[in-house]
């Protein structure tokens, strides 16, 4: 019982720390999430087609895999606390530079560069989480950590919908640009953890963990789960006002509307991860992807409302047993190398590919046939499971 209390008490006195860096992730996720309602008049400013459009998206994915290419070698020569702080001013200078685009071309290069900041913070992101959070508790911190995109994800499509009608969502960028150099300068003088350094891929670990059957099941799932929060989120506005007949603001307010409940989700995710068996939580989670997106793509009304619902909820459940499962399979040394080899491959397909592809069916008329065939593969995810199985080296 003492040492129980004392790990509680630990806990306890990590959590400010541990909220400090969420408000860090949150504003990283902000920043990302007013993109997606803010895609519809960027088209219309770029006189862009769907695909043009959704293949912003793919730029930013290239940038988001380089950046977490060469996180292990920026994090071991650079701290993670510094790395977290420079990531954030990163996206700052990206919004700022897209909200003075005129054309396609660079607004491809702001989306690139916006790609690498949220890639580097991620691995030291979560590795300055690690360093004040409690081993035992670490499935909760995770669900902390995980309020952040869900809670972002609810309030930038209302806040975009109410800033434009005080400004354009030229300001609107610039204006949340300005926020995240605020944001870096404040944490890099008074945040804490993240004093350690990275591990660098050298010829001797790259091969040893490529030949491990459960990064590539890691890098599967994490793809997964990305895609499923990013992806359909980012396009949803644009499938409902151009197939789906709704105006901007309906489009908006259901798509913050859908995430209502996924903070809550974050937080039972995380206390799943703590009490029940990773692959059940991850089976679950994937039917359940599986079955919104196909409905997403063939329902219409109020079962079309209800997917896009069920959708959103599923990856707020499903990360933090992803995120367990690399600490429980990989040494503490290697969990930010797993993620710097893992995520650039993943947050491709993720982020750019699925979003082009099905951005290439909306010009075609056929949004909701590409929704319904993301569906029918993610359910083929369900074959990496079983690799999760190997202990640590």
């Amino acid at each position: 019982m003492p040492h129980r209390n004392a790990t509680a008490c630990h806990f306890r006195s990590s959590l400010p720390w541990l909220i400090v860096i969420t408000a860090m992730y949150f504003l990283s996720f902000f920043a990302r999430s007013i993109l997606s309602p803010l895609l519809v008049p960027m088209e219309k400013a770029f006189g862009a087609s769907h695909a043009e459009t959704a293949g912003l998206m793919l730029f930013l994915s290239i940038g988001f895999g380089s950046a977490l290419a060469a996180a292990g070698i920026v994090s071991s020569r650079i701290r993670h606390r510094t790395v977290l702080a420079m990531a954030i001013a990163i996206l700052g200078l990206s919004l700022i530079g897209l909200s003075q685009s005129q054309g396609l071309l660079a607004a491809r290069l702001a989306f690139f560069i916006f790609g690498v900041g949220s890639g580097l913070y991620l691995p030291s992101g979560m590795a300055t989480l690690a360093s004040v959070a409690d081993d035992r508790y670490w499935g909760r911190a995770i669900a902390i950590h995980e309020l952040a995109p869900n809670i972002a994800f609810i309030m930038a499509p209302v806040a975009v919908e109410v800033a434009l009608t005080f400004g354009q969502w030229r300001d609107i960028l610039t204006a949340m640009g300005l926020l995240c150099f605020l944001g870096s300068a404040l944490f890099l003088q008074f945040g804490k953890g993240g004093d350690d350094y990275g591990t660098a891929p050298n010829m001797e670990t790259v091969p040893l963990m490529v030949r491990r059957p459960a990064f590539w099941a890691i890098m599967v799932l994490i793809g997964l789960g990305v895609g499923l929060e990013s992806g359909p989120y980012s396009l949803t506005p644009l499938f409902l006002v151009s197939e789906k007949g709704m105006s901007p603001s309906e489009a908006n307010h259901l798509l913050s509307a859908s995430r209502l409940i996924t903070p809550l989700m974050a937080l039972t995710g995380g206390w799943l991860a703590d009490r029940v068996r990773i692959p059940w939580i991850l089976t679950c989670t994937i039917l359940g992807s599986s079955l919104a997106l196909v409905g997403m793509g063939l329902l219409s009304g109020t079962g079309l409302a209800a997917a896009i619902m069920l959708q959103a909820s599923m990856p707020a459940l499903m990360f933090p047993a992803v995120f367990k499962s690399v600490t429980e399979i990989f040494g503490v040394k290697e969990q930010s190398l797993v993620l710097s080899l893992t995520m650039p491959v993943a947050i491709f397909v993720a982020l750019g590919v699925v979003p082009a592809l099905l951005g290439v069916c909306g010009d075609r008329g056929h949004f909701d046939y590409g929704f319904a065939a993301v569906g029918v593969l993610t359910a083929f995810t369900l074959l990496a499971l079983p690799f999760l199985k190997q202990p640590k080296a």
